[in-house]
């Protein structure tokens, strides 16, 4: 079952000892039904939550109805299904709402203000005003679903269900050449529609919305729908005119489509429509022998369809011009495929086979498949991922067990005590991590690979000034390593471009025509045709180089380090080596908003050596002012990409003489300096410290860097630490990754409380129903991911040579293990703790090699059991 009983929680947490050394052999009581087939009886009763079971940490779950109401550019086909019941049980009286066939010009965009931004007469009455905001209900009403290359946000309403469909190549827009002034800045804002041809930004597509109508409110009291985590699946239950319908839906990774499953618990007596809405105006459906079909094509030439085949049992299957009608069945299978003409190759146009071909062979070769050979397929590849890792943080009381996780957000949010929720919420990322990101596709975005606007916020692109990075901070340790490849061979893809902007805006900021050397830059934003929008990010791609370099950290993947990573961060590395600064005594030549500044004014600048080599003209991303020489973080990151690739070369036995010359430059660089408030200074200026802003740039030494550290130099970990809390946590701090850079940043330094802390914020402050993470009112999962992350940081640290356990524990978390994380050198760790202290614990690597670990203030050199 679902919800374990209080008596299987001894095997829950039981440990294993092993001969010398204590070994973790965590044992989680397995689901009564994971595997089955729908026409067993353990899947006709699997919802039945009572007052004293107790909720699995396995599952994010509501006992109320999704909101299915289509909102802007969303198009129902037909009049055969409509959000009639939305908010209604059976019983109710259907509300009669006007229609708003034109709402406010005025108040539309998110960019406006929590309340009232996107204002929708009718959704606002239908939910007592609950949500205004169409976009909100899209957010946090969906529960998604994902095989890292296609994906649904699933709403299991009460008159029908809707999935939003998305596939992720499908984008408007293309390299967004060009530059607007002599800062190289490009042209970004409001190019995210479908229109963008291929000489804009553009943005990430939606592709359509498949709807299953039953023409019946659900009985009150009859329903749940939930995320089986461990499963990797979205499954819902709920009684209709006296019929309980239960459904499954699933994306294979295997079998690249989506699987939707219904059946009922009373033969020929389920009735449904199947349609499918669109997008955009030109979008079309059309109904073929092997089902509904959508087709749609973007401003730039990307196509993209959809086709979904209906097949079912028992009753009646009428097709119609564009719908499929369901009467008197027992059950019914869709299966959806979608593909594009998308192809990750810069050489070829970004274009590859027509995605009816692609299609065609899909369907191809899962001709013959019955229901339950896909489910078993989707589970034997997802499961082993999933399964790698196990972490168990405590007992929550019962009362809280028993809450639908909207109220049990409500009641943390009273009284953060809850580690199981904090547990859902940890295996939550990781399912997200293996949705939305595997290897052969293109990495996620600012929303993962979930998005239901023509014209989303910032066109869920890749941010490099954080957002990006965050996504791709849990695949490492938490022993996902595999689906931190698709951030990397997006990397290595769009280098040729990249080198194209990268001249651009050196022409624009007064270097003559040809002055590149090797390497390249990005911007703040870019797209999956190697387009880069807004501001130029200059130490973005060199941030990038850090997680090539983490991959073959955690891996030791000596293949990769060499035909993959090291090419890269060479030519970073050279790209700095020719376009860094020198300045003089006491900072001459120093420079603030691209202008000469007169040092003798700023005492601080006093202790700058002649021969300092700084980043010119950069910025701490949204915060202070631009061109700027010497900002903390851009010679944070700089440092950390030329020591890497030092032990990268190193390594592979290569470059000795140019390595050389690079061990000079980062000799040269300008270090972190202490301010007059004994604060880590984020620019060369000592400037006031503090503020909430949002980002924590200047501490990037820190984490993900490693450069500054509690044992290796205190003196900046406590300027950094004092630096932490004038930044607040009030006002523009209160930012899903803000709270989760911060978590991250309290874990390096050791303070397992104030790390704790950020992880509340975050639940409070920047939390969905749904458990997504928000940027105050747009959809922004890089949180999600990224607190997955931390809270493994807070247990296991490997930077520095040394694995360190339980660095950061906290008095939230009294007693637990962990199963399966990474440490860096391939090395995978398991342990449990009670208090402030390491219990038992256990390394493994499938090449052992000695390490050294710290636990319980002792250091050991051990010797990893093979695995």
């Amino acid at each position: 079952m679902r919800r374990l009983n209080n008596g299987g929680q001894t095997g829950r947490r039981a440990f294993l000892k092993a001969s010398g050394m204590a070994a973790a052999g965590m044992a989680l009581v397995g689901r009564s039904d994971v595997g089955r087939s729908f026409a067993q009886p353990a899947f006709l009763s699997m919802f039945s939550p009572t007052a004293d079971t107790q909720l699995d940490t396995m599952s994010v779950w509501s006992d109320q109805p999704a909101f299915t109401r289509l909102f802007e550019n969303q198009r129902e086909q037909t009049s055969v299904t409509s959000d009639l019941y939305d908010g209604v049980w059976e019983g109710d009286l259907v509300p009669h709402l006007p229609r708003v066939l034109h709402p406010s010009p005025v108040i539309k965009r998110w960019q406006t203000g929590e309340g009232t931004d996107y204002l929708d007469e009718e959704t606002s009455g239908a939910t007592k005003g609950k949500y205004p905001n169409p976009v909100r209900i899209w957010e946090a009403e969906q529960y998604p679903i994902g095989n890292g290359r296609i994906a649904a946000s699933v709403f299991h309403g009460s008159g029908r269900d809707r999935y939003a469909l998305n596939e992720v190549s499908y984008w408007s827009g293309g390299r967004n050449g060009g530059t607007l002034n002599n800062k190289g800045d490009k042209g970004y804002d409001g190019e995210h529609g479908p229109e963008v041809g291929e000489n804009g930004f553009g943005g990430y597509q939606p592709v359509g919305d498949l709807l299953i109508d039953f023409n019946a409110p659900v009985q009150k009291g009859s329903f749940v729908r939930e995320i089986c985590l461990d499963e990797g699946v979205v499954r819902s239950s709920g009684t209709r005119k006296g019929v309980t319908i239960k459904s499954i839906a699933f994306a294979s990774h295997l079998d690249q489509v989506m699987v939707l499953h219904y059946r009922a618990d009373d033969r020929k007596k389920f009735n449904a429509t199947i349609s499918l809405a669109t997008q955009r105006d030109a979008d079309s459906v059309s109904l073929g022998h092997q089902g509904l079909t959508l087709a749609s094509e973007l401003g730039n030439g990307v196509r993209c369809q959809a086709q979904a085949v209906v097949t079912s049992r028992g009753g009646e299957q009428i097709s119609s011009a564009d719908h499929i009608a369901l009467h008197a069945v027992d059950s019914f299978t869709i299966v959806i495929a979608i593909e594009t003409n998308y192809l990750l190759d810069y050489t070829k146009g970004w274009r590859g086979e027509a995605p009816e071909i692609r299609i065609s062979e899909r369907l191809k070769k899962i001709k013959g498949k019955s229901y339950d050979d896909l489910f078993k397929t989707h589970l034997n590849n997802y499961q082993p991922l999933f399964n790698r890792v196990r972490l168990d943080l405590g007992q929550s009381s019962d009362s809280r067990n028993a809450m639908p996780t909207p109220r049990r957000l409500e009641a943390y949010r009273t009284s953060p005590n809850d580690p199981g929720l904090e547990e859902a919420l940890f295996n939550f990322g990781r399912y997200l991590m293996i949705s939305t990101s595997r290897p052969g596709n293109l990495p996620a975005g600012l929303q993962g690979i979930w998005n239901g606007m023509i014209d989303s916020p910032w066109g869920n692109d890749y941010h490099s000034n954080i957002n990006f990075q965050m996504v791709y901070w849990l695949p490492e340790p938490g022993n996902l390593s595999e689906c931190h490849l698709a951030m990397i061979d997006y990397l290595w893809a769009t280098r040729e471009p990249n080198r194209l902007a990268t001249q651009e805006y050196l022409e624009a900021t007064g270097h003559p025509h040809g002055s590149q050397s090797d390497g390249w830059l990005v911007y703040t934003s870019h797209n999956p045709f190697g387009g880069n929008g807004w501001q130029m990010n200059l130490p973005g791609s060199a941030w990038y180089a850090l997680h090539m370099w983490e991959h073959y950290a955690f891996t030791q993947d000596v293949a990769y380090l060499r035909n993959q990573a090291y090419p890269m961060m060479k030519e970073l590395s050279q790209y700095w080596t020719s376009h860094l600064k020198t300045l003089g005594e006491g900072g001459k030549g120093f420079e603030s908003d691209y202008k000469r500044v007169e040092v003798s004014l700023y005492p601080e600048l006093a202790r700058v050596k002649a021969g300092t080599l700084v980043v010119p003209n950069g910025w701490s991303p949204e915060h202070g002012p631009r061109g700027e020489d010497g900002v903390a973080m851009d010679q944070e990151i700089v440092s950390e990409l030329f020591l890497n690739t030092i032990k990268a070369a190193q390594i592979l036995g290569v470059d000795q003489e140019w390595v050389e010359e690079l061990k000079q430059k980062q000799e040269h660089l300008l270090l972190p300096q202490i301010g007059k408030e004994g604060n880590l200074m984020e620019w060369m200026i000592d400037r006031d410290p503090v503020t909430d802003h949002r980002h924590t740039s200047h501490l990037f030494a820190v984490f993900p860097g490693n450069t500054i550290s509690m044992e290796k130099t205190p003196e900046l970990a406590e300027a950094a630490r004092k630096s932490l809390l004038m930044r607040k946590t009030t006002g523009d701090s209160r930012r899903s990754w803000s709270w989760t850079w911060r978590c991250m940043l309290w874990a390096r330094l050791q303070d397992g409380e104030k790390a704790h802390e950020m992880l509340e914020g975050l639940i409070t402050y920047n939390m969905l129903d749904n458990l997504f993470t928000t940027h105050h009112i747009p959809l922004q999962i890089d949180g999600n991911y990224g607190i997955a992350g931390a809270m493994i940081e807070m247990l296991v640290q490997s930077q520095n040579g040394v694995i360190q356990l339980l660095p950061a524990p906290c008095s939230k978390w009294p007693e637990g293990s962990v199963k399966g994380v990474k440490a860096r050198g391939n090395v995978v760790v398991d342990m449990s703790w009670k208090g402030e202290r390491v219990t038992q614990w256990r390394l493994t690597s499938p090449q052992p090699v000695p390490v050294t670990v710290l636990v319980n203030g002792q250091r050991t050199e051990v010797l990893p059991t093979r695995s």
